[in-house]
């Protein structure tokens, strides 16, 4: 049998194949095959060497010879990629760990303000301090609402519990809530000489304490619930069989009015919300500082957060104990000095997780 290699097919009875029919379909895929890979070979690998190249190598050593160099080169592009970015991380933790936490930086003209224009910018705000305060005075000579109590409440001992004096004074709130964080914030701009930070810390905290002190107090006068030791604090500190009056059915209480006036604002706890408040405001304040989201593994600096958190959680726990407030009340105190406090740290100050994002960003 005779091959007609002009046409490339073999001839069927005696009829030779024309000129334009092609190869078997074996030989064909086979040589197409080589020569595109022998193309690609030659295409990704331009220095390669001239020996595996020339048309006398077999088109076997050709191939395997440019897959090889293919698959060296691939591993030099995926390592220098990797070094790549892992320069351009480090570089931008860099540059984010140099930087100030503050938004204003990021603003040209505000950065470039001195001390007293700074506090004419921002005056409105402190401004707005002093109104928030006043505002939380007037709270005081509004009496809260007498919420009804009668003889249904007596039998259970939500409000039977005995009258104890405070584990932490209302005196002693304003020193954790605002001394405290006044005093840290004060030595950070000791060392660091950044008055701009100084202020707006300042600004934040006060504003968040001051903020949480409105809210709270008009919550009190507003729902008016009454104490856990309400019983002991309407009979003057003893558990009396109590009388109720005959038309409305509340409990008749033989306490002065301003002692009445104090056991019907348990909801929410003040000294839980102001604690939270300032506390939690310092907490976010130092994180910040810190770095505690800049990936380097340090878990030291999360120790100072949990500690301050830890006492303002404290105050909340002895209110509960003192019988002061029921444990509802204490969640939602300490939900609003959060909250508020978040809040105002927001207006000044950068997100906690910016350094992640960024640096996270930077890797992808």
């Amino acid at each position: 049998m005779e091959i007609n290699w002009a046409s490339g097919v073999e001839p069927r009875n005696g009829i030779t194949a024309s000129a334009g029919c092609r190869k078997p379909w074996k030989e064909r895929t086979s040589s197409t095959r080589l020569t595109d890979t022998s193309e690609i070979g030659e295409i990704i690998m331009d220095d390669s060497p001239e020996s595996d190249d020339s048309p006398m190598a077999p088109p076997l050593t050709r191939r395997l010879s440019s897959t090889s160099r293919a698959q060296e080169n691939m591993k030099k592009f995926f390592t220098s990629a990797s070094r790549t970015i892992s320069n351009a991380v480090q570089r931008n933790h860099e540059e984010l760990k140099d930087s100030e936490d503050l938004i204003e930086e990021e603003i040209p003209i505000l950065a470039e303000l001195g001390p007293a224009a700074l506090f004419r910018y921002h005056l409105n705000d402190w401004l707005q301090i002093v109104l928030v305060i006043l505002l939380w005075l007037l709270c005081f000579l509004v009496p809260p609402f007498q919420r009804h109590v009668g003889e249904k409440n007596f039998a259970t001992p939500e409000l039977r519990y005995p009258f104890k004096s405070n584990t932490i004074p209302f005196q002693a709130v304003p020193v954790i809530a605002v001394f405290v964080p006044l005093v840290v914030i004060v030595g950070i701009f000791i060392k660091r000489r950044n008055f701009r930070d100084l202020h707006h810390a300042l600004l934040g905290l006060l504003t968040a304490v001051a903020l949480t002190a409105l809210i709270t107090d008009a919550v009190k006068v507003g729902i008016g619930r009454p104490r856990p030791h309400f019983y002991a604090r309407c009979f003057g500190g003893t558990l009396a069989q109590p009388n109720y009056d005959p038309v409305t059915g509340n409990v008749i209480c033989v306490a002065t009015a301003k002692e009445m006036k104090e056991a019907y604002k348990s909801f929410p706890s003040g000294h839980t919300s102001w604690t939270f408040a300032g506390l939690s405001y310092l907490a976010m304040y130092m994180a910040g500082k810190l770095s505690i989201f800049d990936r380097k593994g340090h878990s030291w600096k999360v120790l100072p957060i949990i500690v301050v958190m830890l006492c303002a959680t404290f105050v909340g726990v002895t209110r509960i104990d003192d019988y002061w407030h029921h444990w509802t009340d204490v969640c939602t105190g300490a939900s609003i000095g959060t909250l508020t406090a978040y809040f105002c740290y927001r207006q000044h100050f950068r997100s906690l997780f910016d350094d992640l994002r960024k640096l996270l960003s930077c890797s992808l």
